[in-house]
């Protein structure tokens, strides 16, 4: 190894031991520094609007070694330097609430280590303004595509958990509101009971307490069921009579296996009001299920539209 080698390796040396020392003094020194301490806030109430922005930090100044500024940076890297705020302080009977210093200061040295001394620090309070909000409970409306497998049926509707929400905003807008929407959904060929996570869709200057819904449907195969019903009316006249073309209709029925020996002609009616056929322009008539099991819903009326002719009856 050469002479300048071996001077330059004797140079460093005594700078590492020289860094060496400096650290250590460093570490055993106390001085005064700042640190910033995170602040977080949980369990705010629905029903309140916050006005105005919350620190998210408070400047501390402390005095501590170098060892305790040295533990803090790693603290504050890891994230595990904060004081959290319950906001369930704020009474809905008021309109605005101080953390005074006295609170902060126990907030902030449950967070310091024994030897560290704390000066000062900034913000020294906290204050929320905030105001209270109209609220309005809604129903949850389904977007989208639900749909089973062929030779699949719904048994029942589907379900939504919770099927209302209660929204909260001011009153004007809403007024404006009769429903929360889901996010479009596209679910299909579904041939077994099915659940799912459904979010909701935001709505500008409204406040959910929730951001989604649990959607559950019951699957099972089906068969078809098919009756002969007669058409018929009611509320007409003593002087009057109603002839339908044709008299009768074919009602078709997609029901679940579980359920096809509950199903009788007696549970279903086809029926159309005097009042409503009186006022047509035309002679056609279209004809829903006006009776059947509160569970059924697949269900095909053939013809679904049909004549009608209203007579005056002959006193004899």
């Amino acid at each position: 190894m050469s002479q300048g080698w071996k001077n330059t390796l004797v140079f460093l040396s005594f700078i590492l031991l020289a860094s060496g020392f400096w650290g250590l003094q460093y570490f055993r020194n106390t001085f005064e520094f700042e640190i910033p301490i995170e602040v977080n806030y949980e369990h705010i109430p629905t029903g309140i609007a916050l006005s105005g922005k919350l620190p998210k930090e408070i400047t501390l100044r402390v005095q501590d070694k170098g060892s305790a500024y040295f533990n803090y940076m790693i603290k504050k890297k890891n994230r595990e330097l904060f004081i959290t705020i319950d906001m369930r302080i704020l009474s809905l009977n008021n309109t605005s609430h101080v953390i005074d210093q006295t609170v902060l200061h126990l907030l902030i040295a449950e967070k310091l280590l024994a030897s560290t001394q704390l000066k000062s620090y900034s913000p020294d309070k906290i204050e929320f303004n905030y105001s209270l909000l109209e609220k309005k409970e809604l129903p949850v409306t389904v977007i989208g595509t639900i749909s089973p497998a062929f030779g699949y049926l719904f048994s029942d509707s589907i379900r939504i958990e919770p099927d209302r929400i209660t929204a909260y905003g001011n009153k004007n807008q809403l007024d404006t509101l009769q429903e929360i929407k889901t996010i479009p959904l596209d679910y299909n060929n579904i041939d077994k009971n099915w659940s799912v996570s459904a979010g909701i869709q935001d709505i500008e200057g409204i406040f959910l307490p929730v951001n989604s819904v649990k959607l559950f449907a019951t699957v099972e195969e089906f068969t078809e069921k098919t009756y002969k019903l007669p058409v018929v009316c009611f509320n007409i006249p003593s002087n009057r009579r109603v002839l339908f073309f044709p008299s009768t209709v074919e009602l078709s029925v997609s029901v679940g296996l579980s359920k096809y020996s509950q199903l009788l002609e007696s549970n279903f009616e086809i029926a159309v009001n005097y009042n409503d056929l009186k006022q047509k322009n035309s002679a056609n008539c279209s004809l829903s299920l006006t009776q059947k099991p509160s569970w059924l819903y697949n269900y095909r009326i053939v013809p679904d539209v049909i004549e009608f002719l209203i007579e005056q009856k002959n006193d004899r």
